[in-house]
């Protein structure tokens, strides 16, 4: 082999060399998939949602209106089958929940106004509430609104027997409405009180001749005093859907309660605070 032949090999060698090791210490570039035209990024309920201060959720109740709601005598604090469905959809939505009692009849304006996040207080889900404010799905189906009368009563025996009578509902129900809205009868004899409690003792002194309310608010005063209160024939109206209400202008809010108590509904902790405070 001539001289200039083994420079020749060395150089190939050498080059040889060169390649193998730039080719070692080069990656395969990382490849992005193409996004489908048109692609956004999907935002949970929860992200969408607006709340009047970070990390808690501002709820208007009318708190003497149990077994919904009410606020216990001794510890203060807010309880009740409402409490207990909103506490769940705090915990769900890893939020506060902040309670605060209200006059019924001002909580939807309170909600419209944005002076709360949301409201729970067996509101019965109706299209005229539909037309100013939000309602999530259902969460407590009720019989509907009852006929309470005293207990030695024998001139009402039905829902007929109502006209000509004064009938206490609570001010701004659906018991209210109906009541209006039952043929023949007087507004004059429609007696509002603040609370349904206030329209049970009219009831007693005889200030109104009955009490129309929703049926398990009232099935208490007829189990507890037997000896003053009675129900008499089938409710006033069908059977009824409590929703919770939010403003218009929160969808996310609406959408990420509705996932919660979709939640609560599958797993069956909707059912055991039904369980706790009804049966």
């Amino acid at each position: 082999m001539t001289k200039n032949m083994t420079k020749a090999l060395l150089l190939l060698l050498m080059i040889s060399m060169v390649v193998v090791a730039i080719s070692g210490c080069t990656t395969s570039p990382a490849v992005t998939p193409t996004p489908a035209a048109n692609a956004t990024p999907t935002a949970t309920p929860a992200q969408n949602m607006t709340l009047l201060t970070p990390g808690t959720l501002y709820v208007a109740t009318e708190a003497h209106y149990p077994p919904f709601e009410n606020i216990n005598t001794t510890t203060t604090a807010f309880e009740g089958f409402d409490i207990d469905v909103m506490n769940e959809i705090g915990k769900e939505l890893g939020l506060n929940v902040t309670y605060s009692d209200q006059a019924f009849d001002t909580i939807i304006t309170g909600v419209q106004a944005k002076k709360f996040d949301c409201a729970i207080s067996a509101f019965t889900i109706t299209p005229k509430r539909q037309e100013t404010i939000d309602f999530t799905d259902w969460y407590y189906e009720s019989p509907g609104q009852a006929i309470s009368v005293r207990a030695g009563e024998t001139a009402i025996k039905n829902a007929s027997d109502i006209v000509g009578k004064k009938v206490g509902v609570q001010m701004g129900t659906v018991g209210q409405d109906a009541v209006k809205a039952y043929p023949n009868v007087s507004a004059e004899d429609v007696k509002a009180y603040a609370t349904m409690n206030e329209a049970f003792m009219a009831l007693k002194k005889g200030e109104v001749d009955a009490v129309v309310g929703d049926q398990p608010v009232s099935e208490p005063y007829i189990k507890n005093y037997p000896g003053d209160y009675k129900f008499i024939g089938e409710p006033l109206t069908a059977t009824e859907y409590f929703g919770i209400v939010v403003n218009k202008d929160n969808p996310g809010l609406t959408a990420a309660i509705n996932q919660a108590l979709a939640k609560m509904k599958a797993d069956g902790r909707l059912q055991k605070f039904h369980d706790k405070w009804f049966e």
